[in-house]
């Protein structure tokens, strides 16, 4: 697949948009982010207006939305994805959204001929600018293998959740969860420090050496 779209270039999207041109790939960009748009197409990329033009240009299809609303408009709306979708061609979200709703959308692309993989991330602004995310890929096996090298320009792990399109949602999920607990459990217990009169400066370098250490921290 050398002819690539790519739906969504914010925070996350742009710099991996950036990667894919940058590895010589032909992308195809959208977003409501007029400027966005304007500096990837300085950097070699095609400006669409809808999704149906996307779909129509390219062999795959990449989105990075930031909910499940945003994913099913692009997808199923008018002049979306799924009106333009031809036998074989690809969808992979990169968003993160319900792993439901991946489901259910893989299921509508896959009766139209297509095929879909979720393929949510972790690295954050940090990973997508250097290519090092860590992508969980839900979907069929042999999916995955048709989009392993374009997902290996953006990331450097690839983890295949399962063969069910969500399936990358889910581990995803679980992996936000314990962040969640941790970011919970370090301000309770940070709080609970500076009440008993510590200092934070004695807090975080006690506590950054030793078993309480975390990425949260």
């Amino acid at each position: 697949m050398k002819r690539l779209g790519f739906i969504g270039v914010g925070m996350m999207g742009k710099p991996m948009a950036k990667n894919l041109l940058k590895a010589g790939y032909e992308l195809t960009v959208l977003d409501l982010n007029a400027a966005a748009v304007e500096e990837l197409v300085s950097e070699g990329a095609v400006r669409a207006g809808h999704p149906v033009e996307v779909m129509s240009q390219c062999e795959a299809v990449i989105t990075m939305l930031p909910g499940s609303a945003d994913v099913e408009q692009v997808v199923l709306g008018t002049q979306g994805l799924l009106s333009a979708i031809r036998n074989e061609q690809v969808v992979i979200d990169m968003s993160t959204i319900d792993p439901m709703v991946s489901k259910q959308l893989a299921q509508e692309i896959k009766s139209a001929g297509g095929q879909m993989i979720d393929a949510p991330v972790s690295g954050g602004e940090t990973g997508a600018i250097n290519g090092t995310l860590t992508i969980m890929v839900g979907g069929p096996a042999a999916v995955l293998d048709r989009c392993r090298e374009v997902l290996s320009v953006m990331g450097n792990k690839l983890i295949h959740a399962g063969n069910e399109a969500g399936m990358g949602g889910k581990v995803k999920l679980v992996n936000n969860m314990i962040t969640g607990i941790s970011m919970i459990a370090t301000s309770e217990a940070f709080l609970t420090g500076l009440k008993a009169g510590l200092s934070m400066e004695t807090i975080v370098e006690v506590v950054g050496t030793s078993s309480g250490n975390t990425w949260v921290l």
